[in-house]
């Protein structure tokens, strides 16, 4: 199998999430960033850097986007048209209409366009979506999901997050995985408060929170937390209940495996990173492989509803939505 082209955009901390597990899977990667540090990033993982776009996208056989979101669009539109494939951090675009138009680009011109919701990868979520689509845990479904992480007092004020911020970004990892789970949304009903004073024992500045009723008749409650400390750094956790049983998860639940001492504080998700199971998965998609479990149909039911939650958020109304396409 030949090795695959890539060209990392960014070189910020996700970007070296992404540098690493391209080079675990053998792809050949050249990095390109306009804040100076994707020399310094590219030569601790032995890729190589360069000094523009246009150099970064030139024969490469996909473009990784980690840069903020803002600047997603523009990227990806400029890989696309230079057919190009694209992996593109979450959220794929600041809102709706310009995901729409990445996805409608991609699918003309026949490109591959992969978004990166990472948290589908870890092993616990992989378990839960086979539990339920096995009929496992019965009828009656009702879920509850968790996301946890530090975030600095700057990005938590009021104004950030009417932009985008916790309702919009970090909330997505839960919402993709709901969507995931239990299939098409049709109402949401969020609410969101910011600038708290990191009550015990969460240690929380910032909190949003959505309900979504699924078209199946599931329910979901989805909790995004920013943090005052980056201890524990990020912290997942679900519990699903049905006829049939119920499942609970806690990220920092030792599992199979027991850690006693100093190595306890550092030991992170058994098996292998979802990061590295993720681009794995899209390496093999742009080499003919089989499609990844995540697609452009993913990234865009993630923003719809995400982007309902935050309307949500501020008018105080439930939003209600029209399925535009089956969950994957």
């Amino acid at each position: 199998m030949r090795q695959l082209e890539v060209a990392l955009i960014g070189a910020g901390l996700i970007a070296r999430f992404h540098l690493d597990a391209w080079t675990t899977v053998g792809a050949s990667v050249r990095v390109y960033s306009t804040d100076g540090r994707a020399e310094e990033l590219a030569n601790e993982f032995g890729a190589k850097a360069v000094g523009s776009l246009d150099e970064a996208l030139d024969g490469a056989d996909a473009v990784d986007i980690c840069t903020p979101t803002d600047s997603h669009y523009d990227i990806a539109m400029t890989a696309i048209a230079a057919g190009v494939g694209v992996v593109c951090e979450k959220p794929l675009a600041a809102g709706t209409a310009e995901a729409e138009e990445i996805v409608a680009a991609a699918e003309q011109a026949g490109v591959p366009l992969y978004p990166t919701h990472n948290v589908r990868f870890a092993p616990a979520y992989a378990r839960l979506h086979e539990l339920v689509a096995a009929g496992s845990l019965g009828t009656g479904t009702v879920a509850r999901f968790t996301v946890a992480g530090y975030h600095p007092r700057p990005w938590t004020g009021h104004a950030s997050a009417r932009s985008g911020g916790i309702l919009t970004d970090q909330l997505l990892h839960g919402v993709d995985i709901a969507y995931w789970v239990f299939g098409d949304v049709v109402r949401v009903h969020a609410a969101y408060q910011g600038d708290i004073a990191a009550p015990a024992p969460t240690g929380a500045i910032g909190v949003a929170t959505v309900v979504l009723t699924h078209a199946s008749g599931a329910l979901s409650q989805v909790v995004g937390r920013w943090t005052a400390t980056p201890q524990p750094p990020f912290r997942l956790t679900y519990r699903v209940s049905g006829t049939g049983g119920t499942v609970h998860y806690d990220s920092e639940w030792p599992q199979e495996i027991q850690v006693f001492g100093d190595a306890a504080a550092n030991f992170g998700h058994f098996g292998e990173k979802p990061f590295v199971s993720e681009i794995r998965e899209f390496a093999q998609g742009f080499l003919g492989g089989p499609e990844p479990r995540l697609g452009p149909r993913d990234a865009l039911a993630a923003i719809r509803i995400t982007q309902a939650a935050a309307e949500s958020a501020w008018t105080g109304r439930a939003v209600e939505l029209t399925v535009k396409g089956a969950a994957a």
